[in-house]
């Protein structure tokens, strides 16, 4: 099979979609011809094979500064339509990851060529992040997305609230939920690496370690989390970029938590040791359609904390691979976080829960599979 597919951005662009797209296309590509078309960043090559997908990339401007509730960056690719029927013409199926930059314009090239059209819906309808986003994420759901899933012939969500958040009240085509997943054989539980005991220690922070792997977003429900840290006797340690930096670290003070941020790009060696250095991970999201920092942690048997929202709740199995908080409530982060201090067999408890939760339902080898068989049941 001759599969295309479509994401703005590409490795080595370092994005969860982006990640998704790299481990499902690699491993596509030892069975059937995989093409990844996305924008040409810097210095990058305009067509080259990684990992045995052949990567094209059309001219483009990445704007990497966007007013809100644009998500920077943004990627305008002048020949994109002209490039998608070029790479259509050999081929039997467009693959589609963001409803928000090829709408139904896309879809109309697809079916006029006669392919197989699919898409997978990374992120949930927009509901409960701010004003701004809610209001236009939904009119463009609304407006475009639905006709451009109306087209397909069928459609992927990465969680079951995914699907049942985003999809037309009344679609009746072929859906099947496939998570995100992670490389088991890299994130699997260690020790402490030498790396981080020294970075730490360099930079003061305390033994005891909470940790959260997250964009510096509102709808991350961080500041929930600096709220919760306050009077616990642990470092809390981030790991991202985003516009809230600043606030947290102001935040952070004023509440007498040591928070340390880390923001430079890391590599996925020196991350699975980052997970093993903590002792805690909590991802306290607003909005979390299937994040792939939590499924990072679980298979290094980290114990976690994650909101009962989206798709954390269907990744976390209460009391068994970790445990669940009310959204927002940084009262029940501040007593999870103490109960897992306090309580070492249940956090050991819920770490091997979390890392057997892993192996049996969210590896990038269980999530290719189950792409593969969506392809052929509708093929």
């Amino acid at each position: 099979m001759d599969i295309v597919m479509l994401n703005p951005l590409f490795y080595p662009y370092p994005g969860g979609t982006e990640k998704h797209v790299l481990e499902v296309g690699k491993r596509l590509a030892k069975k059937h011809n995989v093409t990844v078309l996305t924008a040409r960043l810097e210095n990058t090559e305009a067509e080259e094979y990684v990992q045995g997908i052949r990567v094209v990339r059309t001219p483009a401007k990445v704007l990497y500064k966007l007013p809100h509730p644009l998500p920077p960056p943004m990627a305008i690719m002048p020949q994109l339509h002209a490039d998608i029927r070029k790479e259509l013409a050999n081929a039997d199926a467009l693959h589609i990851h963001n409803r928000y930059v090829y709408g139904p314009d896309i879809g109309q090239i697809a079916k006029k060529m006669g392919k197989k059209l699919f898409l997978t819906l990374h992120n949930s309808r927009t509901v409960g992040i701010d004003f701004a986003t809610d209001f236009w994420g939904c009119a463009w759901d609304d407006l475009f997305a639905k006709r451009l899933m109306r087209m397909c012939t069928g459609v992927m969500g990465v969680s079951y609230d995914t699907l049942k958040m985003s999809l037309p009240k009344d679609f009746d085509r072929p859906t099947t939920v496939i998570y995100n997943g992670i490389d088991a054989k890299f994130f699997k539980p260690g020790k402490e690496t030498k790396e981080w005991k020294d970075y730490f220690k360099e930079n003061n922070v305390p033994e005891k370690r909470i940790f959260t792997n997250a964009r510096l977003l509102q709808q991350k429900g961080l500041a929930n989390l600096v709220d919760a840290m306050k009077g616990i006797d642990a470092g809390l340690v981030f790991l991202g970029r985003g516009p809230m930096k600043q606030r947290l670290e102001a935040q952070a003070k004023k509440n007498g938590v040591n928070a340390h941020f880390i923001s430079q790009r890391i590599s996925d060696t020196s991350l699975a040791g980052l997970y093993n250095s903590v002792d805690i991970f909590v991802l306290p999201s607003l909005y979390e359609p299937c994040g792939i920092a939590i499924l990072e942690a679980m298979g290094c048997s980290r114990p976690s904390i994650g909101s009962r929202i989206g798709g954390i709740q269907e990744i976390i199995q209460q009391g068994k691979s970790g445990l669940l908080v009310k959204p927002g409530s940084s009262q029940e982060i501040h007593k999870a976080i103490n109960r897992l201090l306090d309580d070492p067999k249940l956090a050991r408890k819920l770490g091997q829960g979390a890392r057997k939760r892993v192996l049996e339902d969210f590896t990038w080898d269980i999530v290719t599979r189950k792409v593969d068989r969506f392809y052929h049941d509708l093929s």
